[in-house]
């Protein structure tokens, strides 16, 4: 890992970390899943596949990404059917 970009090192970390959520959910009652802006480093379409993944996990338990970047509100809300964003400030 340490010999990978940032952007891919995010990408196998938001990987694993899906994947662990999959696991948890199969044999348990899924608990939150908390991202906090693990995406800034991916492009359009990367951004578009994690949020749909993401939207797949909002279907057996509750998703919250926190970010700063509007782009990425947008494409969640593209991406992702019924997805509520919530601006603060």
């Amino acid at each position: 890992a340490p010999d990978l970009s940032k952007g891919t090192r995010f990408q196998l970390y938001l990987g694993l970390r899906v994947a662990g959520y999959h696991e948890y959910a199969a044999t348990r009652t899924p608990v939150p899943f908390l991202a906090d802006d693990i995406m800034e480093t991916f492009d359009d379409d990367r951004s578009a596949e994690a949020f749909r993944l993401l939207g797949e996990m909002g279907q057996k338990g509750q998703v919250i990404y926190l970010t700063h970047h509007r782009h990425l509100c947008e494409a969640a809300a593209r991406v992702v059917p019924g997805v509520r964003v919530h601006g603060l400030g």
